[in-house]
């Protein structure tokens, strides 16, 4: 089936990323984790050196002066039952801002959700074999990889340090108790924050690689785009949010603006963004966004345009590039090229048109007037025709210029009159 859907250039829609964040898949790097986790130790343990100091050195004595005093099987039980809140009262503060850094640090990288599928039992993760073929996967070898990076570079950098610090280590030993333990703790202090350094740089950098090895993985191809299209066409919460952005674009002014645009550039499918050059702001004005919207808003615009006879132009990076502008933003000036361009095209089609129209107007105009022209020939002719000669009846059926029968008649009549 894969290989039947086609390349995968087209970017995970919000729904792919929804449906894998439910799943619990997010791009998230562990090293990022356990570096903030190391730093946020480490601080908390430089911040508490005195307390933990001191709580050492008092459990020291009191270890030292029980075993003195009466070293017995009791004594020794009772030292281990001490020593059980001790290493509390010195490690949960360390441990609680480890595990509140680890929770931040999660949150920071993808937000917060619950991915409860996630806790569902699944045969596949107990397989064996599955086991074994998760094992040989490229992944798992790069994982091995950075982590043989980091073991090397955190033992060359104790390595550089302590061969700087060799020789003043072996006169330490000179030295009174109080410097030789400040000299120590200068070395172990160079080298934590070294290596905390280290562990931000490599967190920072795994993070970067995770992101974009998770958008890699959820690309998808044209054919998987248009399926989920299809399948959502029939759920009522997808129809509710194309309902709502409809209403969102209308009585927002998205669809005046639309209307009066000149163009509207797609991407095709995932980006529609409508421009208008306003000649009436002068020479040095620039053409701005008056609509924009992604998916369904976009197929929104599209109608619209459509509708209004908005000539709608297919030019992928620039729609992507317009759509990071704002609403009612003039264009940058790197973008002048490809946009003067696209509005040349566009408006030579619109005088194109408006010449056929215009000719079109005056052929109409042309063919009325002889229309009537040729009825007041006609009307003339009509009036010629039905004029009477001298003796002729207007309107009568005798020829013109002969008398009728009753006329005969009575002139007959007048002339048989005796005088």
């Amino acid at each position: 089936m894969g290989a039947e859907t086609g390349e995968k250039t087209e970017e995970a829609t919000p729904e792919k990323l929804r449906k894998s964040k439910e799943e619990g898949q997010v791009p998230k790097s562990q090293d990022f984790v356990s570096a903030l986790g190391f730093v946020a130790g480490f601080f908390t343990l430089v911040a508490l050196l005195d307390y933990i100091a001191t709580e050492v050195m008092d459990f020291t004595r009191q270890s030292l002066e029980a075993a003195f005093r009466a070293p017995s099987p009791s004594t020794i039980a009772q030292l281990l039952e001490n020593a059980i809140p001790f290493l509390l009262r010195i490690s949960l503060p360390i441990g609680a801002a480890v595990l509140v850094t680890g929770v931040f640090s999660n949150v920071l990288q993808t937000g917060f959700f619950l991915a409860f599928k996630v806790l569902k039992p699944k045969m596949d993760k107990i397989n064996p074999i599955n086991g074994l073929k998760g094992m040989f996967k490229v992944k798992k070898f790069v994982d091995l990889a950075k982590n043989m990076l980091k073991v090397a570079i955190a033992a060359w950098l104790a390595w550089s340090i302590i061969s700087k610090a060799v020789y003043d280590m072996t006169l330490s030993v000179t030295l009174p108790m109080a410097s030789a333990i400040e000299f120590g703790r200068g070395v172990i202090w160079e080298y934590l924050v070294k290596t905390a350094a280290l562990f931000i740089v490599i967190g920072g950098a795994d993070l970067l690689w995770a992101r974009r090895v998770f958008q890699k993985e959820m690309m998808m191809s044209k054919y998987d785009v248009k399926q989920e299209y299809k399948q959502s066409e029939g759920d009522p919460q997808m129809k509710g949010q194309r309902r709502q952005l409809a209403q969102e674009l209308l009585f927002g002014g998205g669809m005046e603006n639309v209307k009066n645009a000149d163009a509207v550039i797609v991407n095709p499918t995932h980006i529609a963004v409508a421009i208008k050059y306003d000649k009436k702001k002068g020479k040095d004005a620039a053409p701005t966004v008056v609509a924009k919207g992604m998916r369904i808003h976009a197929e929104k615009i599209k109608e619209l345009a459509k509708h209004y006879g908005v000539p709608i132009l297919r030019n992928v990076p620039l729609a992507q590039a317009l759509n990071k502008l704002d609403i009612d933003e003039e264009i940058p000036e790197e973008l002048y090229e490809a946009v003067a361009e696209v509005l040349s095209f566009v408006f030579k089609i619109k005088e194109e048109q408006e010449a056929r129209q215009k000719e079109q107007r005056s052929r109409t105009a042309d063919r009325a007037e002889a229309d009537r022209a040729a009825r007041a020939q006609n009307a003339r002719l009509g009036r010629h025709a039905q004029t009477p000669d001298v003796g002729g009846k207007v309107g009568g059926n005798s020829a013109p210029g002969k008398a009728s029968d009753e006329e005969m008649t009575a002139r007959d009549n007048l002339l048989k009159r005796p005088k």
